[in-house]
């Protein structure tokens, strides 16, 4: 693959070729000499190397704590999963139950109409009654 090339902003004819390890930018001949005079720097493939070593080294406790936070992230998963799993069941109890309240309250309605009408039609009779 061709590599691409990257030009400096403050010298556009000039490749950045240079790594300051001062400042931590990529630089070009010209920056060496006008803006960075007295850091360190050295050029990127001589660089590179150094810098990937670096970071692949700083990425290991990383990689120890990823499978600490994937089963973190797998058990909170589980357990959202049950809550709403219990949610469901609740859910449907109290449905249950309110039901099974609607039809003892229905039972109850027809029961007390019931004697309401044995006693109206008892009352009527008795009144009826005494008229004769």
């Amino acid at each position: 693959p061709k590599k691409k090339v990257l030009y400096c902003p403050k010298h556009k004819d000039n490749a950045l070729k240079i790594y300051c390890e001062t400042c931590n930018e990529l630089i070009c001949t010209d920056c060496t000499i006008r803006l960075h005079q007295g850091h360190h720097y050295d050029v990127i493939s001589d660089t590179f190397p150094k810098h990937k070593r670096k970071i692949l080294s700083q990425l290991e406790p990383v990689k120890h704590h990823l499978a600490t936070v994937n089963q973190a992230l797998h058990t909170f998963d589980v357990r959202s999963r049950e809550i709403q799993d219990q949610k469901a069941a609740v859910q449907e109890e109290i449905h249950v139950k309110i039901d099974q309240l609607h039809q003892v309250l229905e039972q109850r309605r027809t029961e007390l109409i019931s004697q309401l009408d044995q006693l109206t039609q008892h009352k009527v009779k008795t009144l009826a009654a005494q008229r004769d």
